[in-house]
């Protein structure tokens, strides 16, 4: 008898949960973010549509110019054909949420199977475009669900930001800071149109308005998530091209260092602005720092903001081209734009006092207005000069050559820059984003050149 029961309960597990392993938290085949580096979004609305709530929804996007896409329910999308022909004219993505909204763990292979299909053919008949993309409610996973995908072309989507805002009550104040607080590039972010509690559409209704406005700020651009999915797919084909020519043993180096790089960023909490810079919250630690009157503009314990070049920047910026190294200044000039905005109106940065910089990547930052400084030969920078001269060679397209040769060696270099004066130097694209509007009417801010 309990051979038995063990038996079923190891094809169970089998079948749902271990799909769910791999699909969903290790995320095998399966698109929960665009590139990490491109400052776009990807707004998403699932279970709808929802005469009650989805016209508000649409309203509002309308009103700030923003696409976003919808996983709508088969059987919901059905009865309201009239949402799903004004999602499709109004420029919006109309993706699959199932033909009925029930969890893949509680259904069994055959319905499972239905569930996709017919919902494929449903949201298909009513907006005569092919569907790419599915969502699994509650984001739950089994084999056949994932087979009936695969067969079908179509592309499992979860998420990377997470509104929860299926909940009863007046939270909209909340919904609004976990967007806007867990908004990064390339994100997708889960909201709703429909479902949940009683009512709770409307607290996203509510929060939209806030949250559209303070990601427009911040100089996101939002996309549709095919689009956040090509974006991706032509990222990587770019890395893979710039590698491809490296030997197979860097190759492999590179491979397994990102490894490390994932748990380092993650547990220093290093986020991405753009294509040439991250960043991570310290103190600052380097002794005060005093303006031309003499007046104390930085002390030990400020919170800085510690940049990060991108691991490819280092091609432009380890160079001794001068067009090319040219070039890279001005994508660092636009780049310190969106570091501008973020120190405006990302709240986890209001205090932040000094942005600064220990890198080996320092030519020509001076012309980009930061203060640079020579580092004493302590044990900490010959240390940090060794690592950072391990990650140049292993990027660089001429490998650790790069580093023997050259006209001028390269030298670790302190650059760093008070908040006043980036905002002096940067902050005007803020000012010029009110006096334009909102950009293109997908978010984007037009950019200085």
């Amino acid at each position: 008898m309990w051979i038995w029961v063990a038996a079923v309960v190891a094809v169970y597990v089998a079948y749902a949960p271990l799909a769910e392993l791999v699909c969903k938290y290790i995320g095998i085949g399966t698109l929960k973010r665009s590139a990490r580096n491109q400052r776009v979004i990807a707004l998403t609305f699932d279970d709808g549509p929802d005469p009650r709530y989805t016209p508000k929804v649409l309203d509002i996007l309308a009103q700030h110019g923003v696409r976003a896409t919808f996983f709508v329910v088969g059987e919901r999308a059905k009865a309201h054909p009239e949402l799903i022909r004004r999602m499709v004219s109004e420029g919006h993505q109309v993706a699959l949420h199932a033909q009925r909204h029930v969890h893949a763990w509680l259904t069994g292979p055959l319905r499972s199977w239905r569930n996709v299909a017919e919902a494929k053919r449903t949201i298909e008949s009513l907006t005569g475009r092919p569907v790419t993309q599915f969502r699994p409610p509650w984001g739950g996973f089994n084999w056949v669900q994932r087979l009936a995908m695969a067969r079908l072309g179509l592309t499992p989507v979860l998420w990377s930001v997470r509104a929860i805002d299926w909940n009863a009550g007046d939270h909209a104040a909340a919904i609004t800071r976990r967007v806007t607080e867990g908004a990064h590039p390339g994100a997708i972010v889960l909201c709703h149109d429909a479902g949940g509690a009683d009512g709770a559409p409307l607290n996203t209704i509510r929060a939209l308005p806030d949250i559209l406005t303070c990601l427009q700020r911040l100089n996101y651009t939002f996309v549709t998530t095919e689009e956040a999915q090509q974006i991706r797919q032509r990222r990587e084909v770019e890395a893979r091209s710039i590698h491809a020519r490296y030997p197979w043993g860097r190759r492999l180096l590179i491979q397994l260092w990102r490894v490390i790089e994932y748990l380092f960023t993650t547990v220093h909490h290093v986020r991405d602005v753009n294509t040439i810079f991250r960043f991570g919250l310290v103190r600052w630690w380097l002794g005060e720092r005093r303006d031309a009157d003499g007046r104390v503009v930085i002390r030990d314990g400020a919170i800085a903001l510690d940049i990060h070049f991108q691991n490819d920047s280092v091609i432009t910026f380890a160079t001794e081209n001068p067009r090319v190294l040219l070039r890279g200044l001005r994508e660092a000039r636009e780049g310190f734009h969106d570091i501008a905005l973020t120190l405006m109106h990302d709240p986890r940065c209001r205090d932040v006092e000094v942005v600064f910089a220990i890198t080996l990547i320092n030519k020509g930052m001076d012309m980009l207005g930061f203060h640079i400084e020579d580092l004493p030969p302590t044990f900490t920078n010959r240390f940090l000069k060794a690592y950072m001269s391990f990650l140049l060679g292993m990027h660089h397209p001429e490998g650790f050559s790069r580093l023997r040769r050259g006209a001028q060696p390269l030298e670790m270099k302190l650059m760093w820059m008070t908040r006043e004066e980036l905002f002096e130097r940067y902050g005007s694209l803020e000012a010029r984003r009110r006096e334009d509007g909102p950009g293109d009417g997908q978010g984007t801010v037009r950019r200085e050149r």
